[in-house]
């Protein structure tokens, strides 16, 4: 199954915020025609962009995908000048005359544009009448194919899980303390897609010591169905009891079908494939499942439950007091499954004239059982070296990887969709710091603003947690300290959604970069490159790294280079060898977010002159700074900091 090509990020949401910004802008002069235009265009257009976005190709009456790919880009494209545009009017205003006096006679330039921008809009508006049929109705969430899966295990042998199998058996022969519990306590095997989580419930359900142990078991694929009805029928179809189950029996009397059939008996209930409704919320969901289960509070003692989920959050819902959390598997592992699938032949030696292209293809899949399992399958009973050497070089990512994971990101709200994607242009090694990544999404408008009476800070951060929640990002302690990071799987996730958007140059400069791409990281040999390959203007975010070359010895941040960002919001130097800023950076007049590198020891005066910028310091002020070495300051907090510590 080929991977979607990716689409432009959500834009629907950022749709309303600029009406706002419009129409705000618009009052502070009397009110001004074009801002109101354009805050009334965008309007218009955001409903459709909302079921478009929610409405991804596919069907026979479905828009061709690149059709809609290209409409998506072309209105996010719209949206970004519209922002920068209000920016450039919002700066004018501060620095002087009133809004009127900016789009009047002084300024027909950003008067021309706001209404050319409005006529663009309305123009896609109209064009977006070919994408969806007449009649077509807005979809919520993500709709999936028709979904089964069964207790039998089909794989003759499974490798690499042998640990986590019986880790999750111990835990169901347990006692644990489910004496106090109103339902059987759950464990939980947790993993992204392709990772075998199905697998290792299936060697569990079928194990000697699990069937000897529990009177009755059920298997259940729950999918995307969040009915209690069907739900409990299907508890009772698999268990095998209440003959007379009838579709049209209520919610009511299924329950208590299901109450006698498992009272006093030792219960083992598998739900394979759990995943939240994004549509409600953490409250309505555990809801739900307390429903569900409440009539196995008439099991006998010793009753449990096995999920298997890729995301944290549903394993919080149901209530897991252990979880098991599926990484990739080893490439030895992944070796073996190769040629089992492949070759089958009972033995667990590698044909020698093989070995090179299979341990080749076994590095590539990244540790997915599925990938291996898929490629094996391509390869079964093949020993022509010749293909197994073209699927060695075949792009395994796009063409197995992607389809296996990107259901995971799919399910995501759009503002998590376009936070998560946005990490791709971090290296794969980057260690993130919830507190500057959180900066960074606000300064870029990543985080919607909050309701009443709630900070944007604190938004940001349960943006990051319910990310972490999902299992979009991985947690580890070192020194006491707590950082988070990507695994493989969801870097190369990250990356394949933010194509249209992000980029990361850590090798040869590309001979252009695409129009569409707003953030952007690079190391210090490529910066002085990037001027000719690219219209530099259009950057949101500049990420330097630093310098892969031994010789390379500059410190400066070239200053001609720098004056061209003009509508950057986030810079971060923090990892570069650049321990010097030229005074041209007063006139990125939109940023609002510089992390600078530990050796930094001076700032230029005309930093001062930006009025939105937040800095983070690292060292720069040592243990004499108020905020210690990992907070921002404001500039007009670091101009006091810098006279009194630096001077």
């Amino acid at each position: 199954m080929p991977a979607p090509a990716p689409a432009p990020w959500p834009v629907s949401r950022d749709l309303a915020a600029l009406a706002a910004r419009a129409r705000s802008l618009s009052h502070g002069g009397g009110g001004d025609a074009g801002l109101v235009g354009l805050a009334a265009a965008l309007l218009r257009i955001q409903p459709v962009a909302q079921e478009l976005e929610r409405a991804p190709p596919g069907g026979a009456e479905a828009a061709p995908a690149a059709a809609l790919r290209a409409w998506l880009a072309d209105l996010r494209a719209a949206a970004a000048d519209a922002e920068d545009l209000l920016d450039e009017l919002h700066r004018r205003r501060l620095a002087g005359p009133a809004i009127s006096t900016c789009v009047g006679a002084a300024f027909r330039g950003p008067a021309r544009k706001l209404r050319r921008l409005a006529e663009r809009l309305d123009a896609a508006r109209d064009d977006s009448e070919r994408l969806l049929p007449v009649g077509r109705a807005a979809v919520s969430g993500v709709r999936s194919p028709n979904r089964v899966t069964g207790s039998v295990l089909a794989e003759r042998r499974v490798f690499g899980r042998d640990k986590e199998c019986d880790d999750v058996v111990g835990r169901l022969l347990g006692d644990g303390e489910e004496s106090c519990c109103s339902v059987p306590p759950a464990v939980a095997v947790v993993g992204h897609g392709g990772m075998g989580k199905t697998v290792v419930a299936q060697c569990v359900y079928n194990d000697a010591r699990i069937q000897g142990y529990f009177d009755l078991r059920a298997w259940i694929c729950v999918w995307d169905r969040l009915d209690e009805a069907e739900l409990t029928r299907e508890i009772l179809q698999s268990i095998g009891g209440a003959d007379d189950t009838s579709y049209d029996d209520s919610l009511e009397i299924l329950q208590e079908k299901l109450g006698k059939v498992v009272a006093s008996k030792r219960f083992f209930l598998v739900l394979d494939d759990v995943w939240n409704d994004e549509g409600q919320t953490e409250v309505d969901n555990r809801a739900v499942w307390n429903r569900v289960l409440a009539p196995l509070s008439s099991a006998a003692i010793g009753s449990k439950i096995l999920v298997t989920t890729r995301m944290k959050l549903a394993a919080e819902v149901l209530n897991a007091t252990y979880v098991v959390t599926l990484d990739g598997l080893k490439i030895a592992d992944c070796l073996l499954l190769l040629k089992e699938t492949a070759l089958g032949d009972g033995t667990m030696d590698f044909p020698p004239e093989l070995l090179e292209f299979g341990r080749a293809i076994a590095a590539k899949v990244k540790g997915s059982p599925l990938a291996a399992k898929a490629i094996g399958e391509t390869l079964r009973n093949t020993r022509s070296t010749r293909k197994w050497r073209a699927l060695m070089d075949t792009e395994i990512c796009d063409s197995i990887i992607i389809p296996s994971l990107q259901l995971s990101y799919q399910h995501l709200p759009g503002h998590l969709q376009r936070c998560f994607a946005y990490c791709s242009i971090f290296p794969t090694t980057w260690r993130f710091n919830r507190y500057k990544l959180v900066k960074m999404w606000i300064a870029l408008g990543f985080v919607q603003p909050p309701a009443e009476g709630k900070k944007l800070e604190d938004l940001g951060y349960k943006y990051f947690d319910d990310l972490l929640s999902r299992s979009f990002f991985g947690s580890a302690n070192k020194d006491q300290q707590t950082y988070y990071f990507l695994d493989d799987l969801m870097h190369i996730l990250a990356k394949h959604f933010s194509a249209q958007d992000c980029m990361k140059i850590n090798e040869d400069i590309p001979a252009a970069i695409p129009s569409t791409v707003r953030h952007l990281s690079v190391s210090t040999d490529y910066l002085p490159q990037l001027k000719s390959k690219y219209r530099l203007g259009r950057l949101r975010t500049l990420l330097v790294l630093g310098s892969s070359s031994l010789s390379s010895t500059s410190s400066h941040f070239p200053s001609k280079l720098l004056s061209k960002f003009k509508n950057l919001r986030v810079l971060d130097l923090s990892e570069s060898d650049i321990a010097e800023l030229p005074e041209t950076i007063s006139q990125l007049v939109h940023l609002h977010y510089l992390a600078l590198c530990n050796i930094t020891n001076k700032l230029p005066k005309s930093i001062y002159r930006l009025q939105y910028l937040e800095v983070l310091p690292v060292f720069l002020f040592h243990d004499n700074h108020p905020g210690g070495t990992d907070k921002f300051v404001t500039v007009k907090h670091l101009k006091t900091c810098y006279e009194h510590n630096v001077n």
